[in-house]
């Protein structure tokens, strides 16, 4: 009788502890503390604006600030995108070419984890009436990347943000 009575505290003992463990803060290898239930993988806020519209959306189109960016297969291919105060892009323009592109936002994503936030926006190309292209525009930490898919054949350009060219600055840097 010793022995089943024993038996059922062990076995209720396993039982409640297990529940607890599961139910247990995580420790990452950052030492830092995370709640299970709390941790979303990520975290992504879609505005309501559908990526093939002609529509301008109403965020402020006034300029803050430029970043430059270098074509990671051919140096020579620089971009600059103009930003709001709220880092919002609002044109692109290409070396080389006469006029800007405007950019219309489509939706933004946000990932949590790191050393810093990663967040990724995503832009249409505007030329005249017609989507041409897709930017997704990529921040984390002092780092920025930008990948272009051209819409006729979905072929994809990536781009570093050139740090010798006054990145963040108040003027284009061409």
């Amino acid at each position: 009788m010793k022995k089943i009575v024993l038996t059922l505290i062990i076995v209720f003992s396993i039982f409640s502890c297990k529940e607890k463990i599961e139910n247990s803060p995580s420790v990452n290898l950052d030492n830092k503390v995370e709640s299970i239930s709390d941790k979303p993988d990520l975290e992504t806020t879609v505005k309501n604006q559908k990526p093939d519209s002609l529509k301008v959306d109403n965020r402020s189109t006034v300029i803050d600030h430029y970043i430059c960016y270098k074509d990671d297969k051919v140096a020579s291919r620089m971009i600059w995108i103009s930003f709001t105060d709220k880092e919002d892009a609002v044109q692109i323009k290409y070396k080389g070419q006469k006029a800007p592109i405007d950019l219309v936002f489509i939706k933004e994503e946000f990932i949590k984890g790191g050393a810093h936030p990663t967040i990724i926006k995503y832009y249409s190309e505007k030329i005249g009436m017609e989507i041409n292209g897709e930017y997704k525009l990529t921040h984390s930490g002092n780092w920025d990347y930008v990948e272009y898919t051209r819409g006729k054949d979905d072929r994809k350009f990536n781009f570093t943000i050139d740090f010798e060219s006054n990145p963040y600055g108040k003027e284009a840097c061409f």
